[in-house]
């Protein structure tokens, strides 16, 4: 005897392997799959401690990136240390007031907003210790941005 094919059953299957595909695809742009982030390169004289590949990079507390990479560079001669964090931008992340999209993964963008002011720091979450970077749009004639020799602070 043939057992009947439940049309409820079979339809509840189909509707629930698309609502699982749709979370994969979903879940995979965090990942940045179908896109290629940009780079940026923040410089910090102080103890990142609670920071670490991974953390969040927050733009006035909206999480538009994540920390790629964290570096200690040594200058022997100074006998000084300096923390190089490399971080992630999402793409349209950041509109206009008339809701279009910038593009802060374009260098020239990038680097645009950095001269009006976009600076990094090192912010904490609760009291956790744990850490992320915070940035935001300070006055770019009481925080000039740093000019080093040598080192980008846009990456492709």
């Amino acid at each position: 005897m043939k057992a009947k094919l439940n049309p409820t059953l079979a339809g509840t299957f189909v509707v629930g392997t698309l609502m699982l595909i749709v979370a994969a695809l979903l879940s995979f742009r965090s990942c940045h799959l179908f896109s290629k982030p940009g780079r940026f390169i923040a410089y910090f004289n102080e103890s990142v401690q609670g920071l670490d590949t991974g953390s969040a990079v927050k733009l006035r507390g909206v999480r538009v990136g994540s920390v790629a990479t964290i570096r200690v560079h040594y200058n022997s001669k100074a006998r000084q240390s300096q923390v190089v964090i490399v971080a992630e931008l999402d793409q349209n992340v950041i509109t206009s007031p008339a809701g279009q999209a910038i593009q802060i993964t374009d260098r020239a963008t990038l680097e645009r907003l950095i001269e009006e002011g976009l600076r990094a720091k090192i912010g904490l979450v609760g009291i956790t210790g744990l850490q992320f970077v915070e940035l935001d749009f300070l006055d770019p004639q009481q925080f000039p941005a740093p000019r080093l020799e040598g080192e980008p602070r846009v990456l492709n």
